[in-house]
């Protein structure tokens, strides 16, 4: 893994995101987007259980078996995936990994810091929940150590990730390939990253930002097709794969109608 070019409150940085880019995108507004994604993935007791137990599901059906696995979850959030997994294999190397600071100071916050999070949900009706990690730890030393540790959040681009190549055994994307603005360079890099046999986790729900999105990788036997001809072995397909985020107290909520691949990595790239 390469040196990151800066930190910022402990974060590693391995993209040198302007001022520009900070103001223009909107996973970096706390109040909108990073108490939305709080309220969905960390605050269960608000839902009656974790709106998206399918997804998660489909994750630890799927990881390895094995000591000393090292697994990244691209376009993380506020690390739910990999903070189960670390929860579930203490003695893997797992990495975050997200464009937004904003998202990744909030996982740290909570997953390896251990802080008590008091996210301002009003006005979606569920008030100021105190939200508790699992498993709460003592804050690292800060600037950061040496040592590499076992849960890591950083920030950078999904099209330029900061591991060699074949360095990963497990690799997870949600709601990302539609969110790129290359969905095909995309999983191209992913092919990169992961060492042969290694396995792939994405779940998207490919709506589209950009017309050429939906020009390129829909629908999405597109995908399929560029998968299968770069040298990807599909172990599951599933279209669709619904997943239902609340949005209020009211019950109100969206529907994603996902697509939900596993694939292992086993060739080469054209």
């Amino acid at each position: 893994m390469r040196q990151p070019i800066s930190y910022r409150r402990g974060i590693p940085f391995y993209y040198d995101k302007s001022e520009t880019e900070f103001s223009k995108d909107v996973y970096e507004r706390y109040d909108e987007l990073v108490t939305r994604q709080t309220a969905l993935h960390l605050a269960d007791e608000l839902h009656g259980g974790y709106p998206f137990q399918a997804l998660l599901d489909l994750m630890l059906d799927h990881l390895p078996n094995g000591d000393g696995f090292r697994v990244a979850d691209i376009g993380c959030s506020v690390g739910r995936l990999a903070g189960e997994i670390h929860l579930r294999r203490p003695g893997w190397e797992v990495h975050g990994i997200d464009l937004s600071y904003q998202m990744l100071r909030q996982a740290n916050d909570y997953w390896v810091k251990g802080e008590v999070l008091r996210p301002n949900l009003a006005r979606y009706g569920w008030g100021m929940p105190s939200l508790q990690t699992p498993h709460p730890r003592q804050r690292p030393a800060y600037p950061p150590s040496e040592e590499q540790p076992r849960l890591q959040f950083s920030l950078a681009r999904a099209e330029d990730l900061p591991f060699a190549d074949a360095s990963l055994d497990y690799l997870l994307n949600t709601f990302l390939l539609d969110r790129v603005p290359d969905p095909f360079a995309t999983l191209n890099e992913f092919a990169r990253v992961l060492r042969p046999g290694g396995r792939m986790v994405a779940v998207t729900p490919l709506n589209f930002l950009t017309p050429g999105g939906w020009r390129d990788a829909h629908p999405p036997v597109k995908i399929l097709g560029h998968l299968q001809k770069s040298g990807w072995k599909i172990l599951d397909w599933q279209d669709p794969f619904v997943l239902t985020e609340p949005m209020d107290a009211r019950g109100n909520a969206v529907r994603w109608s996902c697509i939900a691949v596993v694939a292992e990595r086993s060739g080469v790239v054209d």
